[in-house]
């Protein structure tokens, strides 16, 4: 049953969901489409999203009221809500056991812009959960702008890893993977568990293949195999870009490890005030490749390296200054959950951090400097910080650090 306001339909099932799209695709429909607490078997079926200005969200606003399950099966594109349009949002909803990706955004025929992934859980993608490219089959032409991912969960569990669905890659599996990408911005998410024991799972956060000024802030990453990259290889890389005020954690026992932080192939990016904690050697941040020039990599709190790796030392134009790379365990408030909030008033990261152009908050959006300067790392010291979000928890802290926006 359909039932239809005056600038949106409300849908109840699985077959008016779909119908729903598909008429507000061709231009006839309200094209906000809300959709009624209950779970959605999608096993088969697809959201395909090619007309601008559509909206896609649970009618009562929380996410965990509204789960589109697909129990892995193919559903004749290669994501559940695939998107080949402009301005549209996807907004409080679950997508769960999607065979391929959760969310594709794809721009096929024409430069897209505009996309709003907001307050979205994601569990057990069989691929990457996100994925932003262009169509291969024009060669790359067209590129997706503007772009937002804010204040979700991504997530792959340990029964989710068993049922990895690429059988020629078995661990390409990642949150957010983004190629031909411009001008995007991913903050205030969770991204966690995405590693495999039989080989290298992709980044937490992946912005490459001319992925332009991406903007990653405010984002926890947890037990990620690598955690935020920018480029990939010598030919695949980025312009510009910044990565500042994350904490990311790899724990023990999860498989493969690698770097926190990447640059290959990427001018002019900036890392700066992030907070990283190894309990494996790998390098906390590492810059490749002799393209690698005119970055810099300031403020950042780590327990391990910083490694510069295939770049001429002599040669090398990127500023890494400021950092801390001896970080103990005590000094965070809790590691082995990911939480990396200060623990107190650490004397060698209170107050050493140097100004940064845009540095203006941290982790939680607390204004920056509170005291006498900058703190190091991704927490400014203000009063005794926030308990990390349970699970039960993860709802109301998203929404909270969306509202702050």
């Amino acid at each position: 049953m359909v039932s239809s306001a005056v600038a949106a339909v409300t849908v109840g099932n699985v077959t008016d969901l779909v119908n729903a799209v598909n008429i507000a695709n061709s231009g006839v429909g309200d094209k906000t489409i809300l959709i009624a607490d209950g779970t959605y078997n999608m096993s088969g079926q697809a959201l395909y999203i090619t007309a601008d200005g559509i909206t896609v969200r649970s009618a009562s606003g929380n996410r965990e009221k509204v789960l589109l399950d697909s129990h892995y099966t193919q559903s004749g594109t290669s994501g559940v809500i695939r998107i080949v349009s402009s301005n549209i949002t996807i907004a409080d909803i679950t997508l769960q056991h999607q065979y391929f990706h959760s969310i594709h955004i794809s721009a096929s025929t024409r430069d897209i812009s505009n996309i709003n992934i907001n307050n979205v859980h994601i569990i057990d993608p069989g691929e990457q959960a996100i994925k932003i490219n262009a169509d291969s089959v024009h060669g790359a032409s067209y590129r997706a702008y503007n772009g937002t991912i804010a204040g979700c969960l991504i997530e792959l569990t340990d029964s989710g890893r068993a049922e990895l669905t690429n059988t020629e890659y078995p661990c390409y599996t990642g949150g957010v993977d983004g190629h031909w990408s411009v001008n995007w911005t991913i903050r205030d998410n969770i991204i966690r568990g995405f590693w495999c024991s039989g080989g290298l799972s992709e980044h937490g956060i992946h912005m490459w293949n001319h992925s332009d000024n991406t903007l990653v802030e405010r984002n926890l990453i947890i037990n990620c195999d690598r955690g935020i990259g920018f480029g990939l290889g010598t030919d695949r890389g980025n312009n510009g870009g910044i990565i500042r005020n994350n904490m990311v954690y790899h724990g023990p026992n999860t498989g493969y490890s690698d770097v926190g932080i990447s640059l290959e192939s990427t001018p002019d990016a900036q890392v700066y005030n992030n907070s990283i904690f190894h309990e494996h050697n790998y390098s906390a941040i590492e810059y490749r490749f002799e393209s690698t020039a005119n970055s810099s990599i300031i403020n950042n709190l780590t327990n391990r390296a910083i490694t510069i790796r295939d770049i001429n030392p002599e040669g090398d134009t990127n500023e890494v200054s400021n950092n801390i790379t001896t970080a103990q365990t005590s000094w965070f408030a809790d590691v082995p959950s990911g939480d990396l909030h200060l623990s107190g008033n650490i004397s060698s990261v209170v107050g050493k951090g140097q100004a940064v152009a845009g540095l203006s908050d941290d982790f939680d959006g607390d204004s920056r400097p509170q005291g006498n300067g900058y703190e190091i790392g991704a927490d400014e010291l203000a009063a005794p910080p926030p308990p990390m979000p349970s699970d039960s928890a993860v709802l109301t802290w998203n929404l909270l650090l969306l509202q702050d926006d």
